[in-house]
Formats: structure tokens, C-alpha cells, sequence
């Protein structure tokens, strides 16, 4: 039986499916277990890195800066606006309690430092989650996904929802930005002073992408039934070729490191919770507190 290869250009593409997706489960276990600023900065660095080697266009790194930028900057505001915790400062006041019509109906509005620097740990773990995975969906090829969903044994049924929402955010995508230029076009703008009517234009300019978005899932469910397609057949499972030793043993290192970064945490976490208490572990404990 004939290899397949999943080798397209670049270094990241050229990863095993099967890798690339545990990799990617192993982040999002980090982005859950770590909580300091500097060890989730580093897991953001390491996530952007891999989009700089994953051989996209430079159009689709700036779409995935900006999205990032965006997730980073509303985290960060929103949670430096509704910070409860305490102690809190005050970095600037945004509305006041004797402000007319805003005072009497959001109260007092400020700034607050800890709040900034808690969002700042929130985005990163949205942030560095998001760039990694958009940097595996456009690397990967639908083929290389399903299989690599297959080989980690994951249901064929969630393989192939999952694959097919994923082939369906460009077309989405694509429907949004044909839907723009025809508002421009008419000169038509999405984005008013009045509230309301920026809710009303909004509205009218989601309406057509959702309802392309529903023809298509129309057709794909009979082009299916058509075809008297199931996950059950035979057909449906193709055979991929062994990971290399390396990729392997990658693999278990990335398991291993994850695994023990999680019972180091559990051990911490029921130190603080006054449940268990070791001496000899005072070093891990400054550890987890401090670094992780």
C-alpha cells in the first residue's frame, strides 16, 4: 500500500496531522494549569512562533495579529472596568455618580490597574489558543485533519463535524466580505453613532450571510444522503502512515511535561486549600506560586 504524504511547503505544515493536534491539546491544558503572566507570555510567544513557521501569507498572519490584538485589548478593558477584587487603584475615572443620565444609569465607572493586569492573563490564554489553533486549521489540509483526528481515535462522527465547520469559515467569510462590498457599493455603513441603528444595520447584514450559510449545510446533508454516505463504512477509514520516531517520542515528552505540570499543580492546589501540607515541598510550592 502506497504512503501518503502530508508535505506541502513549510516547516509546520510539514508536521504529522496527528502531532499537530496533540500539540494543540497540550496548550490548552497549559493555557487551564498556568497562571502566571510570564509563563503564559512565553506560551504566547511559542504559539506565535509557530504561526511565523507555519508557511502562511502574510495577509492571514495580519488577519490572526489582528484578531489577537483585538481578543487582547476587549479582555483587558472589559476586566479593568469590572474588577471586584481587592485591593484594586483607581487608574482614571470614566463615569462619575454626579455624571447626568450615565451616573444615574451604570453608577460609577473607572479604570482599575489589577484589573488590567488580570485581563492581560486572561487574553493571553485566549489569545495564544487562538493563534496556535487558526496556525494548525489553515497549515493543515481537510485530509490531514480528519485523518489526524482518526488516529488520536477520536469518534468519526465528531472528525467529520469537526472538519466540516472548519471548511465552512472561509465560505462564511467569504459570503461576509461579498455581503460588504455590495453595502458599499450602495453606500450603505455598518458602524452609526445611534446605537440602535448600528444594531438594525447589523442585524440586516448578518440576515443574508446566515441564510447562504443554511443553503449550503442544506445541500451538503443531501449531497450526503444522496450518496448513502455512514461513518461505519469501511471507505470512510483510511490507514496513515506511522508517526516517525521522533514525532513520537515528542509526543510522550509533551505528555509527560503536561502530566507533571498537572500533579505539581494538584499538590499546590491542595496546599492552599489547606488539605495536605509537605515540607519537603516548600520549593514546589514557591514554584507554582511565583512561576507556573
Amino acid at each position: 500500500m502506497e504512503k501518503k504524504s502530508y508535505t506541502h511547503g513549510s516547516v509546520f505544515s510539514r508536521i504529522d496531522p496527528r502531532a499537530k493536534i496533540l500539540v494543540l491539546l497540550y496548550a490548552s491544558t497549559l493555557s487551564v494549569l498556568l497562571d502566571s503572566f510570564y509563563a503564559l507570555a512565553t506560551m504566547g510567544i511559542l504559539c506565535f512562533t509557530a504561526v511565523l513557521f507555519s508557511g502562511l501569507p502574510a495577509k492571514k498572519i495580519a488577519w490572526i495579529c489582528l484578531a489577537a490584538g483585538l481578543v487582547t485589548w476587549g479582555t483587558m478593558f472589559s476586566q479593568a472596568i469590572f474588577y471586584f477584587g481587592e485591593p484594586r487603584t483607581v487608574l482614571f475615572n470614566l463615569v462619575r455618580l454626579d455624571t447626568p443620565v450615565l451616573g444615574w444609569i451604570t453608577g460609577e465607572m473607572n479604570v482599575y490597574r489589577e484589573g488590567l493586569y488580570h485581563g492581560a492573563i486572561q487574553s493571553l490564554r485566549f489569545s495564544a489558543m487562538m493563534v496556535l489553533g487558526m496556525a494548525l486549521c489553515w497549515s493543515t489540509d481537510t485530509r490531514g485533519l480528519m485523518q489526524g483526528l482518526l488516529g488520536i481515535r477520536m469518534p468519526y462522527i465528531l472528525s467529520f463535524m469537526t472538519v466540516t465547520a472548519l471548511r465552512f469559515l472561509p465560505g462564511i467569510i467569504q459570503e461576509a466580505e461579498m455581503v460588504r462590498r455590495a453595502w458599499k457599493v450602495r453606500g450603505m455603513a455598518l458602524f452609526s453613532l445611534n446605537p440602535f441603528r448600528m444594531a438594525a444595520n447589523w442585524v440586516i447584514f448578518v440576515r443574508p450571510v446566515f441564510i447562504n450559510g443554511y443553503r449550503k449545510t442544506v445541500i451538503l446533508s443531501l449531497s450526503l444522503q444522496s450518496r448513502a454516505f455512514s461513518p461505519f463504512s469501511d471507505h470512510s477509514r483510511r490507514d496513515m502512515p506511522p508517526m516517525t520516531k521522533g514525532t513520537r517520542f515528542v509526543c510522550w515528552l509533551g505528555f509527560a511535561g503536561v502530566f507533571g505540570l498537572l500533579a505539581v499543580k494538584i499538590m499546590y492546589w491542595l496546599y492552599i486549600g489547606g488539605i495536605y501540607y509537605n515540607s519537603a515541598l516548600r520549593g514546589v510550592y514557591r514554584v507554582c506560586r511565583f512561576y507556573v
